[in-house]
């Protein structure tokens, strides 16, 4: 069996691409890849990767902490421990005298409205008409009296 490829044609046209580069360029950078190639010993070859060392895992790792951080953190986390205890100490000490305070400002209170009772007592009206009627005075009635006046 024989196969033979189709006829060429004759009329072609030009090929009509712009060339970005004029030919000597374009084979000076060829050349220069060319160099960098064959200098390159390793050029087309894969590199190899360097194996670390796997430590045996069981699914779960923690992430590991030098010694030095954990005593500067449990001395950090202890010293704010002491001031949260010292704030909360405080704060009981303040809420024992507020609550002093109020037993005593109430304690006044009461008094001074006992005070305030018996003086409007002795200064209120039945008092006043009681002590004028041991002076003599006699109850001249009620103030809405009506005042006629005589020509």
């Amino acid at each position: 069996m024989h196969i033979q490829s189709p006829m060429e044609k004759e009329n072609v046209a030009k090929d009509k691409r712009r060339k970005s580069r004029d030919d000597n360029a374009l084979n000076a950078i060829r050349q220069a890849k060319q160099e960098e190639r064959t200098e390159n010993k390793n050029y087309g070859k894969r590199k190899q990767k360097k194996q670390k060392k796997k430590k045996p895992s069981n699914g779960l790792s923690l992430p590991t902490f030098k010694p030095w951080k954990v005593i500067v953190g449990t001395l950090v986390l202890g010293m704010l421990g002491m001031l949260y205890l010292n704030h909360v100490f405080a704060t009981q000490q303040l809420l024992q005298e507020v609550q002093q305070l109020e037993r005593e400002y109430n304690q006044v209170k009461r008094m001074h409205d006992n005070y305030r009772l018996t003086y409007d007592r002795m200064i209120g009206p039945s008092e006043i008409y009681d002590n004028a009627k041991q002076a003599g005075f006699i109850n001249g009635g009620p103030a809405e009296k009506i005042i006629t006046v005589e020509k």
